[in-house]
């Protein structure tokens, strides 16, 4: 758990997101459409979402191959629980600060799922380098514009309005995906 960041990087990390997520979450900002024909308010807080996925990145990153070869404990169960638990604590807390403004925070919270989702299940391939998905995603979606005036496509989730039934759920089950790619596709020796 020390050698993961359980008791430094993730407190901190969490704190972060809380920090910054709550003093944006009523800014918003229009930027560009360069694939739609128009671009769509985003809030800010939206790119503080990236902040949880980054850290489950440095966190699976931070291993000891040699001793954990020879580990007696199932070391890959307690990575499975550590960032999984953590990815939901945040998406709780970005939940439990509905008071302070409650479609920016449900939308938060939606978001940290989705994005830690894609870079779990990215994790087994791109190694250090699966939390850019999660940024490229967050880009993507932004300047991919919409269809109509507040009405962005389907599959982009990110700018989706925080009552939107079918982003809730690719959320939740892109999430579900990552953590099932990282439980098969990682052999034991290799967390």
């Amino acid at each position: 758990m020390r050698q993961r960041g359980a008791f430094d990087l993730l407190p901190c990390s969490l704190f972060a997101f809380i920090l910054s997520i709550g003093l944006t979450s009523d800014l918003v900002l229009v930027l560009p459409a360069y694939l739609g024909s128009h671009p769509l308010p985003t809030e800010l807080s939206n790119f503080f979402c990236l902040v949880p996925s980054v850290v489950l990145v440095s966190c699976l990153e931070r291993r000891l191959p040699g001793i954990e070869r020879s580990a007696v404990r199932r070391i890959d169960l307690m990575d499975i629980t550590l960032v999984g638990g953590f990815a939901l604590l945040t998406s709780g807390v970005a939940a439990a600060m509905t008071p302070l403004d409650p479609d920016a925070m449900w939308a938060a919270a939606r978001n940290n799922l989705l994005f830690c989702g894609l870079t779990l299940g990215c994790w087994p391939l791109l190694r250090h380098r699966a939390a850019l998905v999660s940024v490229s995603w967050m880009i993507l979606a932004t300047f991919t514009g919409g269809r109509k005036i507040n009405d962005p496509y389907p599959w982009v989730i990110v700018t989706e309005k925080a009552d939107v039934a079918h982003a809730a759920t690719g959320a939740a089950l892109v999430f579900l995906t990552g953590l099932v790619l990282l439980t098969c596709l990682v052999p034991r020796t290799d967390r």
